[in-house]
């Protein structure tokens, strides 16, 4: 595996812009509200079933409350959100990681510039926290920016011949240490 793969990345990053308040000092902070999608390494490095799904872990932080849901991604979790950052960019709201178990995105546009984000986790945990952001200018292509980092530093390796079947290596497996 390349060392870029060995740490954690992140694969959505919305974030609210820093208000005045905030802003004070130029320390880089937001506006105390953010949504994080950290891919925490391989599922199953190395094998067939479960090497190219991708441990993640969902944080909101909106102010003085914080929650945190596990998940597994898939390639195909990868493709959805490509689609879905399209559809954002011509404004539609979208749902993400919409599966009969695990937690579910949703981003849908709010007031001029904002977003209202809505991580939910109904099927095991039954919580949903929604928080309200205004990201910068370019939050857009920064979470293209991210999708395509993420998939340089875990690339597809396993060959699925049908949807869920893993037949074979494209080449040799990457396994983390």
């Amino acid at each position: 595996m390349s060392e870029a793969a060995s740490h954690q990345h992140e694969l959505i990053k919305l974030t609210d812009r820093p208000d005045d308040a905030d802003a004070r000092g130029c320390d880089g902070r937001t506006g105390g509200r953010d949504v994080r999608v950290r891919v925490l390494g391989r599922h199953a490095p190395g094998s067939l079933r479960g090497h190219d799904w991708l441990d993640c872990e969902i944080t909101v932080t909106a102010d003085t409350v914080r929650g945190r849901f596990t998940t597994v991604v898939t390639d195909r979790h990868l493709r959805c959100w490509e689609t879905a950052l399209d559809r954002l960019r011509q404004g539609f709201a979208v749902r993400w990681l919409n599966e009969e178990h695990g937690p579910e995105l949703r981003i849908e546009p709010g007031r001029p510039g904002g977003l209202w984000v809505t991580v939910s986790d109904t099927e095991d945990s039954g919580v949903t926290l929604r928080v309200a952001l205004s990201p910068a200018p370019g939050w857009l292509d920064e979470q293209h920016a991210l999708l395509e980092l993420v998939r340089n530093a875990y690339p597809t390796e396993v060959i699925e011949a049908a949807p869920g079947v893993h037949a074979e290596w494209r080449g040799t497996p990457a396994v983390e240490s």
